[in-house]
């Protein structure tokens, strides 16, 4: 009895806590807090001393072309990219939420991009997207020209769109997926009963239950584009002429390339707190709407 009761008690519990906490506090809390005290000061990474230079470094990110391009580049991923993967895991979720004896199958088809790192899948798809790839070898096959997805200032940010989504909408659709499970077939049945088509099936019972769903993977799809760097780095690193390049390539460029280590530090605190202010707003949007749709 003695020895339960240490187990269950405030040492052992913290016993548990504090490891964690600690790793939370060195890998992510402190890197943060050192982020955001060089944002002050004008220190290239390599020199011991510093020169205190205040709010100048996140003045002059407002006004920095290059940052504010990125951050339109970042954009430009992130919203069309959130809804249109958030669109096709709905709808493949429902295709394949549908019993047959190749749904296992699919599941493991649309689920495997995400077994890949970002970086592998960045060179399979520069080697298909190529002047000289398979892509434009099929392409010539049915007399159409060769094109440079990667070179060219429009077809390139398309087309790492375009691998993004093939790359994240499986694991999309897996958690619509489960979130469909979660539904109780007696609505289904009672709709059935009632007359109503698969339209308006989906209208009134799989899409307001689809909410919890929805709002964790619109956050997930948002967050990550918003930090996208390893797939674009690899694939065009940034270019051409900077078209395709994030704010997190940019912070990088800035902070490694160029020994501007607090200028990067400051960049990297404006991309700290957009994606968390949209993120907060995002969420208590979406929770708001989930009570509005299930109760």
């Amino acid at each position: 009895m003695g020895n339960r009761k240490r187990k269950t008690g405030f040492g052992w519990k913290m016993t548990l806590f504090l490891p964690g906490f600690v790793i939370y506090i060195v890998i992510i809390i402190l890197p943060i807090l050192m982020c955001f005290y060089y944002g002050f000061f004008n220190w290239d990474g390599l020199r011991d001393s510093m020169t205190f230079v205040g709010l100048d470094n996140f003045q002059r990110a407002l006004g920095d072309p290059y940052f504010l391009n990125s951050l339109k580049t970042t954009f430009f991923y992130t919203i069309p990219g959130t809804l249109i993967v958030n669109a096709l895991g709905i709808m493949l979720a429902v295709l394949v939420n549908r019993r047959s004896r190749l749904s296992n199958f699919y599941r493991s088809a649309f689920f495997f991009p995400m077994l890949i790192s970002a970086v592998a899948i960045g060179f399979i798809w520069k080697a298909l997207l190529s002047y000289s790839g398979i892509v434009n070898t099929l392409l010539s096959g049915l007399h159409v020209e060769a094109m440079d997805f990667l070179g060219s200032m429009v077809l390139a940010p398309w087309s790492i769109l375009v691998v993004n989504t093939w790359h994240d909408v499986g694991f999309v659709t897996v958690l619509y997926l489960a979130g469909l499970q979660a539904i109780p077939t007696d609505f289904y049945d009672a709709a059935i009963i009632d007359g109503a088509t698969g339209v308006q099936q989906f209208r009134y019972i799989t899409f307001p239950w689809l909410a919890p769903s929805l709002t964790s993977c619109v956050i997930f799809v948002f967050t990550g584009y918003m930090r996208l760097y390893d797939l674009v780095f690899v694939m065009t690193s940034g270019g051409p002429a900077g078209v395709t390049e994030t704010i997190a390539i940019q912070t990088i460029k800035v902070g490694f390339n160029q020994n501007r280590f607090s200028y990067g530090s400051a960049l990297a605190i404006y991309m700290l707190v957009i994606i968390g202010g949209l993120s907060v707003i995002i969420t208590r949007v979406l929770r708001k709407r989930e009570e509005t749709l299930i109760t």
